[in-house]
Protein backbone atom coordinates (compact mmCIF):
# COMPACT_ATOMS: atom_id res chain seq x y z
CA UNK A 1 0.00 0.00 0.00
CA UNK A 2 2.79 2.63 0.89
CA UNK A 3 4.36 1.36 -2.57
CA UNK A 4 1.16 2.38 -4.03
CA UNK A 5 0.72 5.57 -2.49
CA UNK A 6 3.94 7.05 -3.08
CA UNK A 7 3.31 6.09 -7.41
CA UNK A 8 -0.34 8.29 -6.94
CA UNK A 9 1.39 10.92 -5.66
CA UNK A 10 3.65 11.02 -8.37
CA UNK A 11 1.28 10.81 -11.16
CA UNK A 12 -0.79 13.34 -9.11
CA UNK A 13 2.34 15.84 -9.49
CA UNK A 14 2.19 15.20 -13.25
CA UNK A 15 -1.73 15.12 -13.70
CA UNK A 16 -1.98 18.22 -11.31
CA UNK A 17 -2.05 21.20 -13.90
CA UNK A 18 -4.36 19.70 -16.25
CA UNK A 19 -6.84 17.95 -13.44
CA UNK A 20 -6.97 22.18 -12.11
CA UNK A 21 -7.33 23.07 -15.68
CA UNK A 22 -9.99 20.64 -16.85
CA UNK A 23 -11.77 21.30 -12.86
CA UNK A 24 -12.07 25.18 -13.64
CA UNK A 25 -13.41 25.13 -16.60
CA UNK A 26 -16.22 22.65 -16.00
CA UNK A 27 -17.19 25.07 -13.08
CA UNK A 28 -16.88 27.97 -15.14
CA UNK A 29 -18.91 26.69 -18.13
CA UNK A 30 -21.67 25.52 -15.44
CA UNK A 31 -21.62 29.42 -14.03
CA UNK A 32 -22.08 30.78 -17.51
CA UNK A 33 -24.69 28.24 -18.67
CA UNK A 34 -26.38 28.96 -15.11
CA UNK A 35 -26.50 32.84 -16.58
CA UNK A 36 -27.67 31.56 -19.88
CA UNK A 37 -30.60 29.63 -18.72
CA UNK A 38 -31.81 32.71 -16.45
CA UNK A 39 -31.35 34.81 -19.56
CA UNK A 40 -33.65 32.49 -21.58
CA UNK A 41 -36.18 32.19 -18.88
CA UNK A 42 -36.53 35.36 -18.21
CA UNK A 43 -37.39 36.11 -21.96
CA UNK A 44 -39.66 33.32 -21.95
CA UNK A 45 -37.41 31.73 -24.89
CA UNK A 46 -37.89 27.94 -23.92
CA UNK A 47 -41.56 28.28 -24.46
CA UNK A 48 -40.89 29.83 -27.90
CA UNK A 49 -38.84 27.16 -28.46
CA UNK A 50 -41.16 24.58 -27.54
CA UNK A 51 -43.97 26.13 -29.94
CA UNK A 52 -41.77 25.73 -32.60
CA UNK A 53 -41.21 22.11 -32.50
CA UNK A 54 -43.00 20.15 -35.35
CA UNK A 55 -45.38 17.73 -34.13
CA UNK A 56 -43.27 14.75 -35.91
CA UNK A 57 -40.30 15.63 -34.29
CA UNK A 58 -42.28 15.70 -30.66
CA UNK A 59 -43.32 12.51 -31.14
CA UNK A 60 -39.83 10.73 -32.34
CA UNK A 61 -38.04 12.16 -29.29
CA UNK A 62 -41.04 12.33 -26.66
CA UNK A 63 -41.40 14.01 -23.35
CA UNK A 64 -37.56 14.47 -23.66
CA UNK A 65 -37.21 16.88 -25.85
CA UNK A 66 -39.39 19.29 -23.55
CA UNK A 67 -37.39 18.91 -20.66
CA UNK A 68 -34.92 19.79 -22.31
CA UNK A 69 -36.09 22.89 -23.47
CA UNK A 70 -36.38 23.84 -19.83
CA UNK A 71 -33.88 25.74 -16.99
CA UNK A 72 -33.44 21.99 -15.42
CA UNK A 73 -32.71 20.51 -19.11
CA UNK A 74 -30.40 23.44 -19.78
CA UNK A 75 -28.81 23.29 -16.43
CA UNK A 76 -28.34 19.85 -17.10
CA UNK A 77 -26.36 19.97 -20.43
CA UNK A 78 -22.99 19.76 -19.13
CA UNK A 79 -23.67 16.52 -17.64
CA UNK A 80 -24.20 15.18 -21.24
CA UNK A 81 -23.06 16.81 -23.70
CA UNK A 82 -20.86 15.35 -26.14
CA UNK A 83 -18.03 17.17 -25.44
CA UNK A 84 -17.91 17.75 -22.28
CA UNK A 85 -18.34 13.97 -21.84
CA UNK A 86 -15.38 13.40 -24.19
CA UNK A 87 -13.36 15.34 -22.64
CA UNK A 88 -14.22 13.60 -19.35
CA UNK A 89 -13.36 10.20 -20.95
CA UNK A 90 -9.85 11.76 -22.50
CA UNK A 91 -9.30 12.16 -19.08
CA UNK A 92 -9.86 8.60 -17.37
CA UNK A 93 -8.25 7.04 -20.93
CA UNK A 94 -5.02 9.20 -20.09
CA UNK A 95 -4.91 8.24 -16.48
CA UNK A 96 -5.69 4.08 -17.48
CA UNK A 97 -3.34 4.38 -20.08
CA UNK A 98 -0.69 5.06 -18.62
CA UNK A 99 0.76 1.79 -17.26
CA UNK A 100 1.60 1.17 -20.99
CA UNK A 101 3.36 4.94 -21.02
CA UNK A 102 5.88 3.10 -18.30
CA UNK A 103 6.08 0.59 -20.40
CA UNK A 104 7.21 1.66 -23.32
CA UNK A 105 9.34 4.64 -21.82
CA UNK A 106 11.57 2.01 -19.45
CA UNK A 107 10.51 3.30 -16.35
CA UNK A 108 8.45 0.55 -15.41
CA UNK A 109 11.58 -1.28 -15.44
CA UNK A 110 13.29 1.47 -12.57
CA UNK A 111 9.87 0.84 -11.00
CA UNK A 112 10.05 -2.96 -10.38
CA UNK A 113 13.27 -3.20 -10.05
CA UNK A 114 12.70 -1.44 -6.24
CA UNK A 115 10.62 -3.22 -3.40
CA UNK A 116 7.29 -2.29 -5.76
CA UNK A 117 4.85 -5.59 -6.54
CA UNK A 118 3.09 -4.98 -9.89
CA UNK A 119 -0.25 -5.12 -8.17
CA UNK A 120 0.92 -1.36 -6.57
CA UNK A 121 1.43 -0.73 -10.01
CA UNK A 122 -2.42 -1.08 -11.30
CA UNK A 123 -3.65 0.26 -7.89
CA UNK A 124 -2.29 3.37 -8.16
CA UNK A 125 -4.07 3.71 -11.40
CA UNK A 126 -7.40 2.31 -9.71
CA UNK A 127 -6.86 5.03 -7.25
CA UNK A 128 -6.51 8.01 -10.10
CA UNK A 129 -9.50 6.69 -11.97
CA UNK A 130 -11.52 7.22 -8.63
CA UNK A 131 -10.28 10.39 -7.58
CA UNK A 132 -9.52 12.44 -10.80
CA UNK A 133 -12.80 12.27 -11.97
CA UNK A 134 -14.62 12.75 -8.72
CA UNK A 135 -12.40 16.00 -8.37
CA UNK A 136 -14.01 17.02 -12.11
CA UNK A 137 -17.20 16.51 -11.39
CA UNK A 138 -17.57 17.83 -7.62
CA UNK A 139 -16.17 21.15 -9.58
CA UNK A 140 -18.53 20.97 -11.96
CA UNK A 141 -20.93 20.25 -9.10
CA UNK A 142 -19.68 23.02 -7.36
CA UNK A 143 -20.01 25.92 -10.13
CA UNK A 144 -23.62 25.05 -10.92
CA UNK A 145 -24.46 25.61 -7.24
CA UNK A 146 -22.61 28.61 -7.72
CA UNK A 147 -24.22 29.27 -11.35
CA UNK A 148 -27.64 28.88 -9.38
CA UNK A 149 -26.99 31.04 -6.43
CA UNK A 150 -25.84 33.55 -8.61
CA UNK A 151 -27.39 33.89 -11.59
CA UNK A 152 -30.53 31.39 -11.16
CA UNK A 153 -34.09 32.67 -11.58
CA UNK A 154 -37.01 32.07 -9.19
CA UNK A 155 -36.21 28.77 -6.44
CA UNK A 156 -39.28 27.21 -8.06
CA UNK A 157 -37.73 26.74 -11.56
CA UNK A 158 -34.40 25.83 -10.36
CA UNK A 159 -33.15 22.33 -10.34
CA UNK A 160 -33.31 20.14 -7.60
CA UNK A 161 -30.38 19.39 -5.85
CA UNK A 162 -31.10 15.85 -5.29
CA UNK A 163 -30.87 16.17 -9.79
CA UNK A 164 -27.52 17.77 -9.73
CA UNK A 165 -26.03 15.02 -7.57
CA UNK A 166 -27.90 12.01 -9.49
CA UNK A 167 -26.34 13.62 -12.72
CA UNK A 168 -22.94 13.86 -10.74
CA UNK A 169 -23.27 10.50 -9.59
CA UNK A 170 -24.56 8.61 -12.96
CA UNK A 171 -21.55 10.10 -14.39
CA UNK A 172 -19.37 9.45 -12.94
CA UNK A 173 -20.62 5.93 -12.72
CA UNK A 174 -20.14 5.80 -16.85
CA UNK A 175 -16.23 6.97 -16.41
CA UNK A 176 -16.06 4.03 -13.54
CA UNK A 177 -16.66 2.03 -15.86
CA UNK A 178 -15.09 3.22 -19.18
CA UNK A 179 -12.12 3.61 -16.71
CA UNK A 180 -11.86 0.23 -15.97
CA UNK A 181 -12.48 -0.92 -19.28
CA UNK A 182 -9.42 1.29 -20.68
CA UNK A 183 -6.80 -0.22 -17.70
CA UNK A 184 -7.52 -3.80 -19.24
CA UNK A 185 -6.36 -2.00 -22.32
CA UNK A 186 -3.58 -0.32 -20.90
CA UNK A 187 -2.30 -3.35 -18.66
CA UNK A 188 -1.77 -4.80 -22.04
CA UNK A 189 -0.34 -2.77 -23.92
CA UNK A 190 2.99 -2.00 -24.91
CA UNK A 191 3.10 1.43 -26.02
CA UNK A 192 0.05 4.16 -25.12
CA UNK A 193 -0.60 5.71 -28.21
CA UNK A 194 -1.55 2.36 -29.51
CA UNK A 195 -3.87 2.16 -25.96
CA UNK A 196 -5.25 5.10 -25.93
CA UNK A 197 -6.38 4.79 -29.39
CA UNK A 198 -8.30 1.44 -28.91
CA UNK A 199 -9.68 2.99 -25.78
CA UNK A 200 -10.78 6.63 -27.32
CA UNK A 201 -11.75 5.27 -30.56
CA UNK A 202 -13.80 2.50 -28.83
CA UNK A 203 -15.51 4.85 -26.54
CA UNK A 204 -16.40 7.26 -29.41
CA UNK A 205 -17.85 4.31 -31.40
CA UNK A 206 -20.14 2.99 -28.52
CA UNK A 207 -21.17 7.00 -27.68
CA UNK A 208 -22.55 7.03 -31.22
CA UNK A 209 -24.13 3.54 -31.66
CA UNK A 210 -25.93 4.81 -28.03
CA UNK A 211 -27.05 8.04 -29.81
CA UNK A 212 -28.46 6.29 -32.60
CA UNK A 213 -30.54 3.76 -31.24
CA UNK A 214 -32.27 6.34 -29.62
CA UNK A 215 -33.63 7.13 -32.66
CA UNK A 216 -33.13 3.99 -34.65
CA UNK A 217 -34.83 0.64 -32.93
CA UNK A 218 -32.88 -1.78 -34.93
CA UNK A 219 -29.40 -1.13 -33.15
CA UNK A 220 -30.82 -0.84 -29.50
CA UNK A 221 -29.47 -4.39 -29.15
CA UNK A 222 -26.00 -3.53 -29.80
CA UNK A 223 -26.57 -0.34 -27.71
CA UNK A 224 -26.56 -2.75 -24.54
CA UNK A 225 -22.78 -3.24 -24.89
CA UNK A 226 -22.14 0.79 -24.40
CA UNK A 227 -21.60 2.10 -21.05
CA UNK A 228 -23.52 5.14 -22.29
CA UNK A 229 -27.05 3.40 -22.94
CA UNK A 230 -27.30 2.76 -19.14
CA UNK A 231 -26.82 6.77 -18.32
CA UNK A 232 -30.22 8.75 -19.13
CA UNK A 233 -29.82 11.89 -18.00
CA UNK A 234 -33.21 13.75 -19.09
CA UNK A 235 -34.72 10.78 -17.86
CA UNK A 236 -33.46 12.13 -14.35
CA UNK A 237 -34.52 15.64 -15.67
CA UNK A 238 -37.99 14.63 -15.96
CA UNK A 239 -38.11 13.11 -12.47
CA UNK A 240 -37.23 9.75 -13.11
CA UNK A 241 -35.33 8.24 -10.11
CA UNK A 242 -31.11 7.08 -10.58
CA UNK A 243 -31.65 3.51 -11.87
CA UNK A 244 -29.68 1.19 -9.43
CA UNK A 245 -29.65 -2.09 -12.22
CA UNK A 246 -27.77 0.94 -14.14
CA UNK A 247 -25.58 2.15 -11.67
CA UNK A 248 -25.05 -1.92 -11.06
CA UNK A 249 -24.35 -2.72 -14.20
CA UNK A 250 -21.90 -0.04 -14.90
CA UNK A 251 -20.15 -0.72 -11.40
CA UNK A 252 -20.26 -4.10 -11.73
CA UNK A 253 -18.27 -3.59 -14.83
CA UNK A 254 -15.71 -1.63 -13.71
CA UNK A 255 -14.97 -3.88 -11.31
CA UNK A 256 -14.48 -7.08 -13.43
CA UNK A 257 -12.49 -5.03 -15.71
CA UNK A 258 -9.81 -3.87 -12.56
CA UNK A 259 -9.61 -7.19 -11.47
CA UNK A 260 -9.26 -8.55 -15.49
CA UNK A 261 -6.41 -5.53 -15.59
CA UNK A 262 -4.46 -6.54 -12.33
CA UNK A 263 -4.26 -10.51 -13.63
CA UNK A 264 -3.04 -9.45 -16.70
CA UNK A 265 -0.51 -6.68 -15.69
CA UNK A 266 0.35 -9.65 -13.35
CA UNK A 267 0.95 -12.15 -16.34
CA UNK A 268 2.15 -9.80 -18.78
CA UNK A 269 6.17 -9.25 -20.21
CA UNK A 270 7.27 -6.08 -19.23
Amino acid sequence: MRAAAVLVRHSLGRLRAALLVMAAALALFQVLLAMAAAELQRQGTFEQLAGLVPPFVRELFGTALVSMMSFSGIMALGYYHVAIVAVLVGLVVAIATEPAAEVETGFADLVLAQPVSREAVIARSVVLLVVCPAIALAAMTAGTFIGLWWAGPAAESRPPARLVWKLAAGLWSVLACWGGVSLVIGAASRRRAVAAGIAGGAAAALMLVDYLSRVWKPIRGIARLSPFHYYNPLDLVMGKPLPPGDIAILLGTAAAAVALAFMVFRRRDI
